[in-house]
């Protein structure tokens, strides 16, 4: 028996017409959305096909349960070729195992001897879809995944004693999960949460996949719009998940700001989230009660003492008050309607991308569009476009089945963008970021004014010396990167984090990982003033007369205030009591991890 269930199943599977159908159901979910399944014994070599409707290519698919799968492709090969049937790719699915040097001589033969591409799932492969990517594609398929058995066998790899909630988050969510890590240690769970120190129990585990799968009795995950995008976050969301479809109310998700359906995959869009978006205290209410029926087990005698005790390790509050800037704008002004236009004919894809950059909208698969403003001069004139609907902006309703919240947000954030381009900024398709270009500020900076009056400047672009191993130069460009959310007054409200773009001398991005070690490089040392001098400086930047106004006619503009929510608290925090390893932390929070690479060069002699 296959230590893995999934494994097992694929090993032992006897129903070739359900195999059949399971690989059909995959492809489709791997980029084949036309599949044709065929099938029967006179298939001629094909199981089913897919054309695509891009460039007419065909691709052949192949499915074999076979011991001997080499021989099974060779022949189904042959049949392909014999039968005269197009095909620029093969895709062949066997339940069996395949070697690194099996697989290399396989794709070898089959590109020279045919001519054709071969596309290679092993069992291997299959799981890490089955159990991963798409695990809730086998409930549709019992003869394959019988439940039980599947229950009995995770039951049995699952030995380890399931002891501590887990709390799931990115950086920019941190001041909730650690306000949820207080609050459910005092209650007596034992508690990991990776930005707080061991709370009572065993230290945040290296391991985090082997502990969701074998230490934790529940994982609270915190979803926000940051989070949809994180790989790791995304990739252990999964794990959790199928988890719970053997142990119920083991994955409890947290819905903490306004989640667009359009950014959500098809599994976030049938959860059924706690609610921490405007109330706190009645989300945690729900949340114990939740953690509760999930059979938790409160071990911590003195949960209270342990919570307290992250808080008052010094006296880290004073009695001075303090003003407190955010990054938080106030929108002034909000059209009243949202319009639908119609080109009389369709608008390329590489028009587009252009448009985009001069006009916020949402473009709907018809071929129309949805903005608060009319279309730009220019294309109007070309494509003709005619006002084809309208609705009110405020009202919580669906405008072509999208919530009305979600797409004020989204336009109002494509509006900030617009604004940027208008200003001058450039768009990056390899790291998708909006940056200042060097020479577009005089003298590469932003003359800008602080909440007292006082004068300073930033630079918006730079040039620096990696000091480590090739000691190479680097340049630097600040980019801002807008987001919209409801308050707690309903409203919505702009928030700019300042991100910074990094390339070579000749201003090409930099792989992630060499990208990722020159940004701890330059901002280490960049603390809450230096990242606030930055906000003040874009906001007012974009802006003319105080306020960022988007959009020529006056019921039609967005306007923004440039000057950032400001408050004063009545008490302040002695810094010099703080833990040393509290801004080592707060740095990180600034640091966007956002893609691939395998560049290490650097990063450890950083840390």
């Amino acid at each position: 028996m296959g230590a893995n269930p999934i494994i097992y199943c694929l090993e032992n599977v006897t129903d070739y017409a359900e195999f059949e159908r399971l690989c059909h159901d995959l492809m489709t979910l791997e980029g084949y959305p036309n599949i044709e399944p065929l099938g029967g014994f006179k298939d001629g070599g094909r199981d089913a096909i897919h054309v695509s409707a891009l460039d007419g290519k065909t691709t052949i698919f192949a499915y074999s349960v076979r011991e001997d799968w080499r021989a099974k492709l060779s022949e189904d090969a042959a049949k392909i070729k014999k039968n005269g049937h197009a095909c620029s790719r093969l895709v062949f699915i066997t339940s069996s195992g395949v070697t690194a040097s099996q697989r290399d001589e396989a794709v070898g033969f089959i590109t020279k001897k045919y001519n054709c591409e071969l596309d290679l799932f092993n069992i291997e492969r299959l799981r890490i879809l089955l159990e991963t990517k798409y695990p809730h594609i086998r409930s549709n398929h019992p003869q394959i995944f019988p439940p039980a058995l599947l229950a009995g066998l995770e039951q049995i790899n699952r030995t380890e004693h399931r002891d501590h909630i887990l709390i799931h988050y990115v950086n920019s969510d941190l001041a909730l999960a650690e306000w949820l890590a207080r609050k459910l240690t005092s209650e007596g769970y034992l508690v990991w949460c990776e930005h707080l120190r061991s709370l009572g129990g065993e230290r945040y585990p290296e391991d985090i996949d082997g502990a969701i799968d074998k230490r934790i009795s529940c994982l609270i995950s915190l979803y926000s719009r940051a989070s949809l995008t994180d790989p790791n976050v995304v990739r252990q969301r999964a794990i959790a998940m199928n988890i719970s479809k053997q142990s119920r109310n083991f994955f409890i998700p947290l819905r903490i700001d306004s989640l667009p359906i359009e950014e959500m995959d098809q599994l976030t869009c049938q959860l059924v989230f706690l609610s921490f978006e405007n109330d706190w205290a009645e989300g945690l209410r729900l949340l114990l009660e939740k953690i509760t029926v999930a059979g938790c087990p409160k071990i911590l005698a003195n949960g209270n003492g342990i919570a307290s005790h992250t808080f008052f390790e010094s006296e880290i509050l004073s009695n001075n008050a303090e003003t407190l800037v955010s990054n938080c704008l106030q929108i002034v002004h909000l059209p009243k309607n949202i319009f639908r236009f119609t080109p009389e004919q369709p608008v390329p894809e590489e028009r587009r991308e252009e448009l985009r950059q001069a006009w916020a909208f949402r473009d709907l698969h018809n071929g129309s569009f949805l903005s608060f403003l009319q279309p730009p001069e220019a294309v109007a004139q070309i494509y003709h476009f005619k006002q084809s609907g309208s609705w009110p902006s405020r009202k919580k309703i669906r405008i072509e089945g999208i919530f009305a919240t979600h797409l004020v947000s989204e336009l109002i954030r494509k509006s900030m963008n617009v604004k940027g381009f208008e200003k001058g900024l450039q768009y990056c398709r390899n790291t998708q970021m909006m940056y200042f270009p060097f020479g577009l500020a005089k003298g590469d900076k932003i003359k800008y004014s602080w909440p007292n009056g006082r004068s300073a400047t930033v630079n918006t672009v730079g040039e620096r010396k990696y000091p480590i191993g090739k000691k190479e130069h680097y340049r630097y460009y600040l980019s801002p990167d807008f987001s919209v959310s409801l308050n707690l007054s309903d409203e919505f409200v702009v928030q700019l984090r300042v991100r910074v773009r990094i390339s070579d001398t000749a201003g090409v991005p930099l792989p992630y990982r060499r990208s990722l070690s020159r940004r701890k490089h330059l901002c280490k040392n960049w603390w809450n003033g230096d990242w606030l001098s930055r906000t003040l400086a874009i906001c007012q930047f974009l802006s003319d007369d105080n306020r960022i106004s988007i959009g020529d006619n006056k019921t039609e503009q967005i306007v923004v205030s440039s000057q950032p929510y400001i408050v004063s608290s009545t008490k302040g925090i002695n810094e010099g009591a703080l833990d040393p390893g509290f801004y080592k932390r707060d740095d990180l929070l600034f640091l966007q991890e956002d893609g691939g690479g395998d560049d290490l060069e650097g990063d450890e002699a950083l840390e």
